[in-house]
């Protein structure tokens, strides 16, 4: 069983620690339930657009998941550093599939 400790931070967001697996860094925030109805409904955000919401992180982290029963909670991940110490691959900052699968399939049809 995995405890999760979150910290809060700016305008009372929650981060949880950070968890991997062999490619990726995860960790996910749960912002406050105002700021969820700013979140894009149908497609993830830029760097930008959840900076502008004012969520706070360390460069690299790209919003990869919608999870439509928790639009409060964002999901973030970003590659681990390769032996070189470099973080990344060629597509490192971009959103990916998850799992392959459609990203429709993960926004509530209820909205």
């Amino acid at each position: 069983m995995a405890v999760f400790t979150m910290t809060t931070g700016h305008n009372d967001f929650y981060y949880s620690n950070k968890y991997e697996d062999d490619e990726y860094e995860y960790r996910h925030v749960h912002v406050t339930k105002e700021v969820a109805k700013l979140i894009p409904k149908n497609r993830l955000m830029s760097e930008t657009e959840w900076r502008s919401l004012g969520i706070q992180q360390s460069p690299g982290w790209v919003h990869y998941m919608i999870h439509g029963p928790e639009r409060h909670v964002l999901l973030f991940r970003r590659p681990l550093p390769n032996k070189s110490g470099v973080s990344g691959g060629k597509n490192a900052a971009q959103p990916q599939d998850w799992c392959g699968t459609n990203l429709k399939d993960f926004i509530s049809a209820e909205e």
